[in-house]
């Protein structure tokens, strides 16, 4: 075995479970695309199925991958959907996003009216991301002209928080108003779900959750960010699924003295042992843990010595005796030690989502369940 990943689908079933809890009375959506941020887009669907009101993915080509793997709960696609897949996405009974009320409207209408069905949609509102959506100050029509169109039903109206990890956030708040406002003002008959909240906004600002939480990052058994597992009870837990696994391909002795690995930007400061990981940059180690991270080998952790190469990692034994085959916990428990994605994150200067969404979909995934 070069490397894979183990999936435990008992911890996303207790995180969607736990996740659930928290959003009642409001429906539960959980966010798997990304291929589920790394963990396996149908498997991690079937997994927590029966906890979700909703599954988001980002692109239609991700909800015809659960249709056709028998996934029935609700789909809604979060990114564009393309003219030339509209006809698909309407078979497979997928719910899409709108943030225009003109051409693309009528061409979504008169796909569905051609068909003799109705596309369900969910309307985007920008209230501060500043990427997709419909300007508040031309929402309220929009709304009202999508919701009276033939051959589309408006399921949703919703828009996406910038700062909710901030435990003072004002603007938060104010974005809220705005999509609740814009909703109001558009005088609507029936209302449709109302969403705005991710993983953070609904466990640090309740009043967020709406009709539905999308969760993210939090069903995967990660923290949004360490402000909110800070600011959280102890008694809500959530478990990280994924753990990342290799063993040493070869174990060298160098002097002290001795440059190590690309650039010899690391020199053995001792007589030392270094362990050859089969797995670099290629497999979703970041080239910024070279001299900085460290992966667990025989119950501790052995830092990474010189450059993180594109299929191989050096690592510094010290004083384990590790040989040849030996197992290598990149991410996970490894006796009394454990490295993290969280950790992975902290060395290379970003957040865990990129860690875990960024691992391959050509790592081998092993899906335990308990």
């Amino acid at each position: 075995m070069i490397g894979g990943l183990r999936i435990s689908l008992g911890a996303l079933r207790r995180n969607a479970k736990t996740l659930r809890g928290l959003a009642a009375p409001a429906c539960a959506a959980f966010v798997v695309k990304s291929n589920a941020y790394g963990h396996g887009l149908v498997a991690t669907a079937r997994a927590i199925e029966a906890y979700a009101d909703t599954l988001c993915v980002y692109s239609i080509e991700e909800g015809i991958a659960l249709r056709e793997a028998g996934i029935a709960v609700a789909i809604l696609v979060l990114g564009p959907a393309p003219v030339e897949l509209l006809e698909d996405a309407l078979a497979c009974d997928l719910q899409i996003t709108l943030w225009d009320s003109g051409t693309y409207l009528e061409t979504v209408a008169n796909t569905a009216r051609r068909l003799g069905k109705v596309f369900r949609v969910h309307v985007k509102v920008d209230t501060g991301v500043r990427r997709l959506g419909l300007d508040p100050s031309q929402a309220p029509n929009a709304i009202l002209r999508i919701a009276q169109t033939p051959g589309v039903e408006l399921a949703g109206i919703f828009s996406h928080l910038a700062s909710a990890e901030e435990l003072d956030s004002a603007f938060t708040l104010a974005q809220v108003e705005t999509l609740n406002a814009a909703i109001d003002a558009a005088k609507l008959d029936a209302k449709p779900l109302r969403h705005i909240a991710a993983s953070a906004a609904a466990m640090l600002w309740p009043q967020t959750r709406l009709d539905m939480v999308r969760y993210g990052i939090a069903l995967y058994g990660l923290w949004p960010s360490k402000q909110t597992r800070a600011a959280m009870p102890q008694e809500l837990q959530l478990e990280p699924a994924l753990s990342f696994e290799s063993r040493i391909a070869a174990v060298r002795r160098v002097e002290a003295g001795t440059a190590v690995g690309y650039g010899g930007t690391f020199r053995a400061p001792r007589p030392m042992r270094v362990g050859v990981v089969p797995l670099g940059y290629a497999d979703g180690i970041p080239r910024a843990l070279s001299n900085t991270g460290a992966f667990a080998v025989a119950g501790k952790r052995c830092p990474i010595a010189g450059r993180v190469c594109m299929n191989m990692t050096i690592l510094d034994l010290g004083a384990t005796n590790a040989r040849p085959g030996d197992r290598v916990v990149l991410i996970g428990h490894d006796g009394g030690s454990a490295v993290s994605a969280d950790d992975w994150a902290d060395w290379a200067g970003t957040i865990n989502y990129e860690i875990v969404a960024r691992l391959p979909a050509s790592l081998t995934r092993t899906y335990e369940d308990e």
